[in-house]
């Protein structure tokens, strides 16, 4: 059984070993979640993004969906902090505007969505995760989260280093933790979020 499978069958969880084997060969590949993509008038083609890759001299690229997510492999000497320094200027110069980028490499994902497990969204919610590069901004965000209004069955919640946002289908904007706390200007370049089901096809795609 391939990730791919485990991913399609929700078996991340039960089958952590086997999935730790399986990445331990993709060292050298990222997942790069761009922030603001496609939304509020910040628009880009995904083959336009998949060329700026290109450009910049990565290797097996693939977008996901039309957020911002692209996977790719690299053999640039660079720690993570400067390789994710480059992407944005890249990026910024070749959009021409200021990009923020979050790298996830396939162990950081697995490890995210079996975190996620532990807290199903109910029925009628959208299960959203949290990305962010500091940490202590989760508990930032959580005891802004206590402090205000919230939807019923709209949870947050803080795992290890992640976090996930649970909120009713059509209320991720008019709530009041999307609208009025994680739209604030001070957390534009150090958060993104994507939605469960987007990174379980992420983890899908760094397989194949």
């Amino acid at each position: 059984m391939n990730i791919a499978s485990l991913v399609k069958c929700n078996s991340l969880a039960g089958n952590h070993f086997i999935l730790q084997r399986m990445i331990n060969h993709m060292e050298n590949r990222y997942c790069a979640l761009l922030r603001g993509v496609n939304v509020k008038g910040t628009a880009m083609k995904m083959d336009n993004l998949k060329a700026a890759f290109i450009k910049m001299g990565f290797t097996n690229i693939k977008t996901i969906l039309a957020s911002g997510n692209v996977i790719f492999d690299t053999d640039k000497t660079l720690s993570k902090e400067e390789l994710k320094n480059f992407i944005e200027e890249e990026l910024s110069s070749y959009f021409s505007y200021e990009a923020y980028v979050f790298l996830r490499d396939a162990k950081e994902i697995q490890a995210l969505l079996t975190d996620s497990a532990s807290f199903p969204a109910p029925e009628g919610c959208h299960h959203y995760t949290l990305v962010c590069d500091d940490k202590t901004v989760f508990e930032e965000l959580k005891k802004l989260f206590e402090s205000i209004h919230h939807e019923p069955m709209e949870q947050f919640v803080v795992k290890a280093s992640n976090a996930f946002w649970i909120v009713p289908k059509g209320s991720t904007l008019s709530s009041e933790f999307g609208s009025k706390i994680l739209g604030k200007k001070q957390y534009k370049s150090c958060l993104t979020s994507r939605n469960k089901n987007t990174m379980g096809k992420i983890l899908k795609a760094m397989s194949t």
